[in-house]
């Protein structure tokens, strides 16, 4: 499965059968972390919690978003500059993977019991868990109050902001349409589907030229964890299609007063 079939396909599960992962998929799940390098230059770490695994289940609080998942994902990252977009990113790679092994997973940042989870995980003084995602096998029925009313997952794609109000040509004034956005048509949809608290979409986007730069709408939380996401997207996207590339922070880049600016990238 590629990166783009990956992104589209993936979305939010809340309700999984209770059947914890195999053995092979723990092992393939743990390999790719081991494997993935953190961007940016961060430290970070993934935790695989087994709720079964001791001779008690572990109790973890989800309020009650979460139903019958036998492992969690804990992301934990050290408090540095950038660090925890950084994190975002290399998190959204192993929900991606997840994925990819036709697992269900979702980004919980706000619902769960930190304390719960502090109790299975060693933090440093200098260490932060802010996500969690619980990874596991997607369950055939459907609570319809949860996955229906609230989040009906099967309408997130279609809700989704329009490209023109996400992402833009040269300016702030002026709306970026997909044949002007050439190459970057399909990294740019791809940020557009990517998963954002409560489904904001608050980044935004300016290409001028063969640089894009990428923004923030800053708003409390988790403003640096959904660009971290889009990120993502956008760098895994462009390197199937074979775009070459780097990020880099630039100096001279568009100015809006009510977002902010976070990073550019740079054609080669």
């Amino acid at each position: 499965m590629t990166i783009i079939e990956t992104i589209q396909k993936r979305r939010s599960v809340r309700t999984y059968s209770g059947r914890p992962l195999s053995d092979e998929h723990i092992a393939q799940i743990e390999q790719f972390i081991r494997q993935t390098q953190v961007p940016f230059g961060a430290k970070a770490r993934i935790e695989l919690i087994r709720i079964n695994s001791g001779e008690e289940p572990i109790k973890l609080g989800t309020y009650g978003w979460i139903k019958s998942a036998s492992e969690y994902l804990a992301l934990i990252y050290e408090e540095a500059p950038f660090a925890e977009t950084a994190a975002a990113y290399w998190f959204e790679q192993v929900v991606l993977f997840c994925t990819s092994l036709g697992l269900g997973t979702c980004w919980l940042g706000g619902s769960f019991s930190r304390s719960d989870f502090k109790k299975q995980i060693s933090l440093e003084p200098n260490e932060k868990l802010k996500i969690v995602s619980p990874v596991g096998y997607p369950s055939d029925k459907k609570r319809w109050f949860m996955e229906g009313v609230i989040v009906n997952a099967k309408k997130n794609h279609a809700t989704r902001k329009p490209f023109g109000e996400l992402f833009f040509d040269k300016d702030f004034n002026h709306p970026l349409t997909e044949f002007q956005a050439g190459i970057f048509t399909k990294p740019l949809e791809m940020v557009r589907l990517a998963p954002s608290a409560n489904n904001k979409q608050e980044w935004r986007t300016v290409l001028d030229d063969k640089v894009m730069h990428f923004y923030k709408m800053p708003y409390i939380l988790f403003d640096s964890i959904d660009i971290g996401i889009a990120l993502c997207h956008f760098e895994l996207t462009c390197k199937e299609l074979g775009i070459n590339g780097k990020f880099e922070v630039l100096e001279n880049h568009p100015q809006n007063k009510k977002i902010v600016y976070v990073i550019s990238w740079i054609s080669e």
